[in-house]
């Protein structure tokens, strides 16, 4: 079986022959020390409020420009639109020695300099990460020294810095740095920052891409000066629809977001294990990254980023729209310009787009066969399809039960499907059903099809359960003629027992 996408790291949108350097000489090294002690971090985090990223700079490769170039106009011009905070992806790794002692480039080091001081000095908050650390996802053993290395040099630069400069120890960790590697690291890089910034806040994502869904494998350390973050990309299939990073993404072309009922509830029960974790552990939150690519129609990108920053806000979450001025950005370098659709979705205090609206109506025809399972698990195939993945299935009365015993890094492996439902062209369907779990944790469920050799996904959304019974909805839109559609369930992720009863596909009438 194909996997489902998972979160992808924001790519090249231009490559240019000549790397184009930021000013150096306009910002010193040493801003006025902090006026106090340090404020507690859910202070911060408030403060941080509504952020931009400054995507596609100082992370693209050494060498390299991805047509951004930071000007100190820029800065102005985010604090004068409403803007709180600016999140400064850097990629460190390219700009030090590869052994010991690992030392980081004065140079380099002068650019990240301008852009904090530029940042503070227009009264802006300011995170600074590590950013497309390619290296440390497949090689983490090896670059393991060097990383924490790296961040002393980052730490001891910056220790005298205030608060309003946040750290934030790695993005959307992947690949060969599992979550439990990952738990690992990120406790060590955390003493490290410790030694030199004891009050500073800190920033903590998620593995696997840094999504929502893989919250509940993250393990925090006893340090009350953090901050948890996580990125928000969903629908994938919107926000990245023409995507030249994304394979698969030119089917997605066309792709609207309308803030229909199912559409808000699916977003909001995408973040319910946010919120929880939040709750749990006494943590702050901060939504990263979230955006929609410029393929996207500027009336659905509008809608559905002025839903999120208002529920994200409602929530407690401070936010980083992704991003200033590239593909996703709310500003047009080339003619000084703002989308100003994208500005007034980002800072509009008009909460009523919160409303949920009506559900939607739908035919009467059933196209699931044995959704109640009254008749066990007939009508529908499953089972673990990769090892070390393993799980029971099973039926009780009219109950089905996922019981994983064995998880891992995707949800995939571990599926309950059933394939020759027919779907038409540009036809929406409405997939509900009731779940519920023995303790809370996240597996997704989408309507996609079957064609050749490939499995697109028409609407997906990751489920957040815990042992309350609830209703939930996915949404998806049929992109090609078929005979072929399907319902898919993945599991692969957290171990224990999942519970669903009464699914249902209904085509929404037009």
């Amino acid at each position: 079986m194909k996997k489902r996408f998972l979160f992808f790291p924001l790519l090249v949108l231009f490559v240019l022959p000549a790397y184009t350097y930021l000013p150096v000489n306009s910002f010193s090294p040493h801003p006025p020390r902090q006026d106090g002690p340090s404020r507690p971090a859910a202070e911060i985090n408030r403060s941080l409020g509504r952020g931009i990223n400054l995507g596609n700079a100082l992370e693209a490769p050494k060498g390299i420009s991805w047509g951004v170039q930071l000007k100190e106009e820029y800065f102005k011009l985010i604090k004068e639109k409403g803007f709180s905070s600016v999140r400064i992806p850097i990629r460190w790794s390219d700009y030090a020695l590869t052994k010991e002692p690992y030392t980081i480039e004065e140079k380099f080091f002068a650019k990240v300099d301008w852009a904090i001081g530029e940042a503070l000095k227009n009264g802006l908050y300011a995170i600074i990460n590590f950013h497309h650390y390619e290296e440390l996802f497949k090689y983490p053993h090896r670059e393991w020294e060097r990383f924490l290395a790296m961040w002393a040099q980052v730490a001891e630069r910056y220790k005298d810095h205030p608060d309003a400069l946040v750290f934030e120890i790695l993005n959307e960790p992947h690949d060969k740095l599992t979550a439990e590697l990952w738990n690992e690291l990120l406790a060590e890089a955390l003493t490290v920052i410790r030694k030199t910034n004891p009050g500073r806040t800190v920033m903590i994502g998620t593995a696997e891409w840094g999504g929502a869904g893989s919250v509940s494998k993250l393990v925090l350390p006893n340090d009350d000066r953090l901050i948890l973050t996580v990125h928000f990309y969903n629908p994938f299939q919107f926000t990245h629809q023409g995507a030249e990073w994304s394979a698969g993404s030119r089917a997605w072309l066309g792709r609207t977001w309308g803030g229909s009922y199912v559409e808000k509830q699916m977003i909001r029960n995408e973040l319910e294990p946010v919120l929880w974790y939040s709750r749990e552990h006494n943590v702050p939150v901060n939504i990263g990254e979230f955006g929609a690519y410029s393929k996207a129609d500027m009336a659905s990108r509008a809608r559905w980023t002025a839903f999120c920053a208002r529920l994200f806000e409602e929530l407690g979450f401070s936010w980083h729209y992704w991003e200033f001025c590239s593909g996703f950005g709310i500003y047009d370098p080339r003619n000084k310009a703002f989308h100003m659709e994208l500005v007034d979705a980002l800072i509009s205090d008009d909460k009523s787009v919160l409303d949920p609206g009506d559900p939607p109506a739908v035919t009467g025809e059933e196209m699931v066969t044995n959704g109640d399972f009254s008749a066990g698990g007939m009508g529908w195939n499953y089972g673990a399809w990769r090892s070390p993945y393993q799980a029971v299935f099973t039926t009780v009365g009219k109950e089905f039960i996922v019981d994983v015993q064995t998880a891992g890094a995707e949800e995939w492996p571990i599926q309950l499907i059933q394939d020759g439902i027919p779907l038409q062209k540009g036809c929406s369907y409405l997939l509900s059903f009731e779940a519920w779990s023995d303790r809370p944790r996240s597996f997704s469920a989408g309507i996609g099809a079957v064609i050749g050799n490939d499995y697109p996904i028409y609407g997906e959304a990751s489920i957040f359960v815990t042992p309350e019974k609830r209703e939930y909805y996915v949404l998806g839109t049929a992109g090609k003629a078929l005979t072929t559609g399907r319902v898919v369930f993945s599991f692969g992720k957290e171990t224990g027992r999942v519970y669903l009863d009464n699914v249902s596909l209904k085509r929404v009438m037009e």
